[in-house]
């Protein structure tokens, strides 16, 4: 909470939840419909609203996430992490078993790290059309990997001598990396939906 009684999180770019809000196709965007994160300052005057989550641990009870609560992991998280929204929730609870065990800021070193692989994939890569891939790459596979698919994917480029204004060819070439990556870790990059 601010001073001011308000509340936001200091580090919005992770969900109350453990999702990996940084890797959400709505964080990253430029348009008016860009999400700033988890119960970002500002958020109730932007229109935000609490989730059951959000709700519990940030605005009952002062928390970041809810790895911080004594109740950890409770109801309110069963099922969570099987299902997706527009971002995966695939590792939301390994995730904040993770903060809960090595703590917020080694995480947010991870979460630093994937965001700027992220963002290099978009800059370098996106052909209008892979946001919402890239994302979830960067979200579920490991570090490593990312980095190799990256390199893979840009060593293809320089091999075939593909111009930077060939957005479609490069989008391929990482494509290509992303999925060799994902079958070889048996993680499936597409979002899962909620069984009804």
């Amino acid at each position: 909470m601010s001073k001011d009684g308000v509340h936001s999180k200091a580090n919005p770019t992770v969900g109350a939840c453990g999702i990996d809000c940084g890797m959400c196709p709505r964080y990253q965007t430029e348009a008016a419909s860009r999400c700033s994160g988890c119960v970002a300052p500002g958020f109730l005057q932007s229109g935000g609203q609490w989730c059951k989550i959000s709700r519990c641990a940030v605005r009952d009870h002062g928390y970041e996430t809810c790895a911080e609560c004594v109740e950890f992991p409770c109801q309110r998280l069963d099922g969570w992490d099987e299902a997706d929204s527009f971002v995966s929730h695939l590792k939301s609870v390994s995730n904040l078993r993770a903060i809960r065990e090595r703590g917020m800021n080694a995480f947010l070193k991870q979460q630093r790290e994937r965001m700027r692989l992220l963002e290099l994939m978009l800059r370098e890569f996106d052909e209008g059309r892979s946001k919402s891939y890239c994302c979830r790459a960067a979200a579920l596979l490991p570090i490593d990997e990312l980095e190799q698919a990256v390199e893979e994917a840009t060593g293809l480029i320089v091999e075939a001598s593909i111009a930077e204004g060939d957005r479609k060819s490069r989008a391929r070439a990482l494509h290509g990396a992303l999925d060799s990556a994902s079958e070889r870790r048996g993680i499936s990059l597409k979002l899962r939906k909620a069984e009804r």
